[in-house]
């Protein structure tokens, strides 16, 4: 049995990425650049990040989980994506806290999130996301050349370069906000 992902090019494979997700890559990348963003077909079961890299024998280091946040102040609600690495929690409660000005921070309602990003749940990516939510990116993330992340749909993944997401609107990189899960 082989558990090894075939990665091919997103450019070649649109059915396998969300819509958002796609109509991102095809407007905000060059062709060059579209060629090194890939996909791979996984069973949905796997989709999970730690399942996702015992199962296809992928390092863990090139894993990276999105979430997506809710910060409010008094009446005042944003949203804001999370990207750290396959393995790590989220750091909400202190440094989201701290660069949203918020009094608090909690994971978004998934019904919310689901229908604001058009992604499938467990497949969230920042590749797409509304373009008033920032995205928080832990530096780890940052120190591998490629990363897999979802792809929007529960039944593939992307791979990228993770230099790549350094084009996403919104973004900033973001010291701890992936602290170690022992």
């Amino acid at each position: 049995m082989n558990n090894k992902l075939e990665f091919k090019r997103v450019i070649d494979n649109k059915v396998l990425v969300s819509r958002v997700t796609y109509t991102c890559i095809d407007n905000l990348f060059t062709e060059e650049e579209k060629d090194n963003i890939l996909v791979a077909e996984i069973n949905p079961e796997y989709m999970d990040g730690i399942k996702l890299c015992e199962h296809y024998d992928i390092d863990v280091k090139t894993g990276a989980n999105c979430l997506v946040c809710e910060c409010k102040r008094g009446e005042n609600k944003s949203y804001v994506a999370l990207l750290v690495p396959t393995g790590y929690k989220y750091n909400m409660s202190s440094t989201v806290k701290k660069y949203t000005n918020s009094r608090m921070v909690s994971v978004a309602p998934l019904e919310y999130v689901l229908e604001q990003t058009k992604m499938e749940y467990g497949s969230i990516n920042p590749i797409g996301l509304p373009q008033e939510w920032k995205i928080f990116i832990d530096p780890k993330v940052m120190e591998v050349d490629r990363i897999i992340c979802g792809s929007g749909l529960q039944k593939s993944k992307l791979s990228l370069p993770s230099k790549y997401l350094l084009k996403l609107n919104n973004v900033e990189i973001l010291e701890n906000l992936a602290k170690e899960t022992c």
